[in-house]
């Protein structure tokens, strides 16, 4: 007996599974949902997630050479299908000089019910800053951030290596990568199991209690030769802790975007360890900073709420996912409840990975 459960059409492939929980649990047949690629990107359903009902026709008929993700946008009624382009979606064929980054790249179709499909639309390509290829990426959301792991492949430099970068988008379609480009997942040390691929599975990172696993692909050895040996791997990191902002000796300070408070409390995700040398200077302080009246005709300075000011802040000194602030001891904000403000962060030997206003 094998753990096979699905064969593709004709018993030729389903490869690159995408497995999850169908939004709407209406129908008990239709329980869990596949996305995987055989003979285009097919769609598939099951009660008991071993038996599975594969629909008819693709959703996309041209083969979309790495794992493609449904994203569910409640909000929009929409889901968000991430695929590579119909043109040249496999990275293969001659391309001018220059032209090597219009291979491998990411591309979004959207729909309302599953069935009509808008025409893919390229949405994320290597620049100038990006080895040429995009061989996988893993799109996932959490807390309204679309997030897409995205392995980057050494086509023209090496044996076809890859390792693992991370963007971000608030819309699914416009993203924004790290400014320096650092890998998210880097290949291990040569030889190692992981030291020649490092690319991300077709699951979001499992949250347990304070940590996110973070499960991946990996070979010692690059593309050209993955059959050798390929293994499963983990990283582990603190909850949410996927982007941070730090400051060291030198102090930083970071003013947010004008929002509205929606809530009376702030809770951040941070990190500002005491230490044998650590002084009064050192930690983070926030500061809630009126918006300012454009009516007027002369610009006014930054202006602090009166009871908090960084002054009143109490400093922060703590390594935690979900610090709850306090002005000289108190944490309510009910009284700017439906206000529009800024916050001003200041750091010092210190880092702010998130914050939010709780209920």
């Amino acid at each position: 007996m094998t753990n096979i459960v699905n064969t593709g059409p004709g018993g030729k492939r389903a490869n690159s599974a995408q497995v999850f929980l169908n939004p709407d649990q209406s129908d008990p047949k239709r329980r869990h949902m596949m996305m995987f690629l055989g003979s285009g990107v097919r769609l598939a359903y099951s009660a008991d997630g071993l038996h599975w009902d594969t629909a008819k026709e693709p959703l996309l008929r041209y083969h979309s050479d790495f794992p493609n993700h449904l994203v569910r946008v409640p909000e929009l009624k929409l889901w968000h299908l991430y695929v590579r382009p119909s043109i040249r979606p496999n990275g293969i064929g001659p391309v001018p000089e220059g032209s090597r980054h219009t291979g491998r790249r990411l591309a979004l179709s959207t729909s309302p019910d599953l069935e009509t499909w808008s025409t893919p639309r390229t949405i994320l390509y290597p620049d100038e800053r990006d080895e040429p290829d995009y061989d996988s990426v893993l799109v996932f959301r959490r807390h309204g951030v679309f997030f897409a792991m995205y392995a980057q492949m050494t086509q023209e430099k090496g044996a076809s290596e890859n390792q693992v970068y991370l963007a971000t988008s608030r819309d699914g379609i416009r993203w924004e990568r790290t400014w320096d480009r650092q890998p998210f997942i880097p290949r291990g040390a040569p030889g190692s199991f992981d030291g020649g691929q490092v690319a991300m599975s077709t699951s979001p990172p499992l949250e347990i209690g304070e940590e996110m696993l973070l499960y991946y692909y990996a070979s010692p050895s690059g593309q050209r030769e993955w059959y050798k040996e390929t293994s499963v791997g983990v990283a582990r990191m603190r909850r949410d802790r996927f982007v941070g902002q730090w400051a060291g000796e030198q102090t930083g300070y970071l003013l947010t975007r004008q929002f509205i408070v929606e809530g009376n409390k702030l809770v951040l995700n941070c990190t500002a360890l005491p230490s044998p040398y650590h002084k009064d200077t050192d930690g983070i302080r926030v500061a809630i900073i009126e918006a300012p009246d454009y009516r007027t005709k002369e610009t006014m300075p930054e202006k602090a709420v009166p009871g908090f000011t960084l002054e009143d802040s109490d400093r922060i000194m703590t390594d935690n996912t979900a610090h709850t602030v306090t002005w000289k001891g108190k944490p309510d904000l009910s009284a700017l409840t439906g206000k529009a403000v800024y916050l001003r962060f200041y750091l010092k030997k210190a880092g702010l990975y998130s914050f939010q206003i709780a209920p």
